[in-house]
């Protein structure tokens, strides 16, 4: 009977083992997966200038057709009630919109493109602990900054001009030094990169930024960098004692507002193809309210996700994690990048803010739980 209990026992810690290395090889290939697409994502422009529209989309499709597979497999584990509603009318309303679109083909692309690009990041969401996601997004974009100022610096010897990297734009460029500049510092305050290795990236990133010379993304990484230190100096005050830091903050949002509508025209007309006025401008007037009621909503959940400990119990006391501020500045950034460049208003914009616009509907990811 003992030799019995014995073998067992060394039988289910074979088994147990067995699953876990399993789980770990899903959760890596998750994580490439998500770093793939964040890669595509952000340099879909010149995925397009290179091989086409059709090749673009097609890659779009493949990365949402695995991911669907793998959100269904996981089906039951995934409480879709939660699901942020005004994301879902908002891509339903662009869909209906197609009704009365005068070039049906190109908006039926670019409904296929949003779907496609929704259904990434519910997967990347649903589907990846909260530190591997931010992992695969510092991951992704290191390689598109590098290996695009790779490309940019052979391009001044070969062609004698600029492309822009892989991004194939100078805003997308600029703007992949901002994301950067953005994940970095969090993933070194919770200690998740190597700290030389992570100081090293921040420096190349703010040489990127140097040489794309992009006030919008300056400006961009300045509301981060205010928007940081008010969700610091609210962490640090009793939830009780904070009126302050409303008052103050109702009182920098009010100027920023002011300062953009001043400042607006004059950036608006150098990237002339640029803002969320593109966007505005080219879907019904429904979706438009649902795309602002997706901004209002998520950055309102970002900003308590943000500032409140983690708690599911008595115990208020629970450490802060520096990657949950990661929704409220990625959406700092890019209401404040996209109000002057609408490119980020597609693709890896859209992406990123579908990512914050799901997570902040399951905060307890944030703690690292996978339901």
């Amino acid at each position: 009977m003992s030799l019995t209990s014995a073998f067992d026992a060394q039988q289910h810690r074979i088994d147990a083992n067995q699953t876990r290395r399993a789980q770990k090889a899903i959760q890596l290939a998750d994580t490439g997966l998500a770093s793939l697409a964040f890669v595509i994502l952000f340099a879909q422009d010149a995925l397009q200038a290179v091989v086409g529209n059709t090749v673009g989309v097609a890659l779009a499709g493949v990365i949402c057709l695995l991911y669907s597979i793998r959100l269904l497999r996981n089906w039951r584990k995934i409480r879709w009630m939660r699901m942020p509603v005004m994301l879902v009318l908002f891509l339903v309303s662009s869909g209906i919109a197609l009704l009365w679109s005068s070039d049906i083909r190109a908006s039926l692309v670019a409904w296929a493109l949003q779907l496609a690009t929704a259904g990434a990041a519910i997967g990347m969401t649903m589907l990846l602990p909260w530190p591997a996601l931010v992992k695969a997004l510092g991951t992704a974009v290191r390689w598109v900054l590098g290996l695009g100022l790779i490309v940019e610096a052979i391009s001044l010897f070969v062609v004698r001009g600029p492309v822009w990297g892989l991004t194939g734009h100078l805003a997308m460029l600029s703007f992949a030094a901002v994301v950067l500049l953005v994940v970095l510092p969090l993933q070194l305050a919770d200690r998740t990169v190597w700290r030389g290795w992570g100081y090293m990236w921040i420096l190349f990133a703010l040489a990127a930024l140097v040489y794309t010379q992009s006030p919008q993304s300056w400006l961009a990484l300045i509301a981060v960098v205010v928007g940081r230190g008010l969700v610091e100096w609210t962490r640090a005050t009793d939830p009780l004692k904070r009126r302050l830091i409303y008052v103050v903050s109702t009182g920098l949002l009010v100027g920023l507002i002011t300062s953009l509508v001043m400042t607006w025209s004059e950036f608006a007309e150098a990237s002339a193809d640029g803002s969320w006025v593109a966007l505005v401008s080219t879907s019904s007037p429904l979706a438009v309210v649902f795309f602002v009621a997706v901004l209002v909503t998520t950055y309102w959940r970002s900003w308590f996700v943000a500032v409140d400990r983690p708690q599911w119990d008595l115990d208020t006391r629970r450490p802060f994690t520096a990657t949950s501020m990661l929704p409220l500045l990625m959406m700092t950034a890019l209401i404040i990048a996209g109000a002057f460049d609408a490119r980020l208003t597609t693709a890896s914009g859209l992406l990123l803010v579908a990512i914050a616009a799901v997570v902040t509907k399951y905060p307890e990811r944030l703690r690292g739980e996978l339901r």
